[in-house]
């Protein structure tokens, strides 16, 4: 094994301050939190790997390879995931009327109730964080967080 400079307390820094770590962190709490909150209403077979459908279709549906492209996974990634999302009655597949060789995903009345009710599930998540940090940081968070992705995507344009 080739040696490196890198100390374990440097790489424990690194990974403490960095911002990148700090993200998914929150993100997986959020995840975790909503996952838990959906099973206890109901929702018991909903899976953290399904977010990728209910965060990017659209409620008027969606084209398989356009939601693929807003995931930034693969078509085939996404025909699974939405095989396992349509076997639960979430999302159905209907032909798309612009172009009959084609489908577009959308929510079944199951999953528009699922979307609001994440919703909900959602802003207590956020009325949790504000609690523990305070309504202005958290508001002070956001805002940072919507100008970083906005300039990122801004920049990728």
């Amino acid at each position: 094994m080739a040696k490196t400079d890198l100390k374990q307390a440097d790489l424990d820094h690194y990974r403490k301050t960095n911002i990148g770590q700090a993200l998914i962190e929150v993100a997986r709490d959020f995840q975790k939190g909503a996952l838990e909150e959906y099973s206890r209403v109901g929702h018991r077979k909903l899976q953290s790997s399904h977010q990728a459908i209910l965060t990017y279709l659209s409620l008027d549906g969606t084209r398989l390879t356009e939601l693929a492209g807003r995931a930034s996974m693969t078509k085939q990634a996404m025909g699974q995931l939405v095989d396992e999302v349509e076997r639960l009655g979430y999302v159905e597949r209907i032909p798309d009327p612009s172009d009959g060789r084609a489908k577009i995903v959308r929510f079944t009345r199951k999953g528009r109730m699922l979307i609001k009710e994440g919703t909900e599930i959602g802003e207590a998540i956020q009325r949790k964080y504000a609690s523990l940090m305070g309504e202005t940081k958290m508001r002070h968070l956001r805002d940072l967080l919507e100008e970083l992705h906005h300039r990122i995507h801004q920049k990728e344009r």
